[in-house]
């Protein structure tokens, strides 16, 4: 037993030959076994990519215009006006002039999403406020002071565009002549397909008198770019 213990030769390849048939049949085995899951896991994998599209543009506000210091931020006409209760927003002329102002966004955006508040201001007596895309109109509000909250449309389909329209608050107006009536405001939202035309949003207004008396007004414009609507 002493000799047999101590003894130091013998065929080792014989038996890491058996231990690695052991090992590779015990592998084939799990393979076997693991080989349907893998593949219906690695099928769903296939159709959920397939179905992904690689969006190389992201969203991305492009401007924001609240009309701070009197700057009108690109508009063609309006006057900035600090009204108590609102700071400063955009006035829109009476008379029916229309204040443009131009939206650019990137050509890798499918989308051009513009908004902004829309203000309804003191003692309007049924007249109108527009709000139009690309030269078509997209909102139309009538008002009178008399009859509470003004009557706003939004106009579908037009130039492919999706509107928006909630109204955010409502107030006393401080500048209407001999007494007070509500201001009423809306938030916008105007998305219109990038398609190579002039997307400048419009606004105007058949008041006839100055902001002291009544006013159409604008603020808080956002212009961003975007590929889904």
């Amino acid at each position: 037993m002493p000799n047999f213990i101590s003894e130091e030769s013998g065929a080792v390849t014989v038996d890491w030959t058996v231990l690695t048939a052991g090992l590779v049949g015990l592998g084939l085995a799990v393979a076997g076994v693991a080989s349907t899951g893998v593949q219906s896991t690695s099928n769903d994998i296939d159709e959920t990519l397939r179905g992904v599209s690689i969006i190389s543009a992201f969203s991305g506000v492009i401007s924001n215009i609240d009309f701070t210091g009197g700057d009108r931020g690109g508009w063609t006409a309006g006057e900035v006006v600090d009204i108590a209760g609102f700071g400063e927003i955009l006035v829109i002329p009476r008379g029916g002039e229309t204040a443009y102002l131009p939206i650019d966004v990137r050509d890798s955006d499918a989308y051009a999403v513009v908004e902004f508040d829309m203000i309804f201001g003191d003692s309007w007596d049924s007249e109108t406020g527009t709000i139009s895309i690309a030269g078509e109109e997209v909102v139309v509000g009538t008002h009178s002071w008399r009859e509470g909250e003004p009557d706003v449309k939004v106009i579908e389909g037009a130039n492919d565009t999706t509107v928006t329209l909630t109204r955010s608050s409502r107030g006393s107006g401080t500048f209407r002549t001999g007494g007070s009536s509500e201001d009423y405001t809306y938030r916008v939202q105007v998305v219109a397909a990038n398609d190579g035309r002039d997307l400048a949003l419009g606004a105007s207004t058949t008041l006839n008198s100055g902001y002291q008396d009544e006013f159409f007004g604008i603020d808080n414009v956002t212009v961003s770019g975007s590929n889904s609507r």
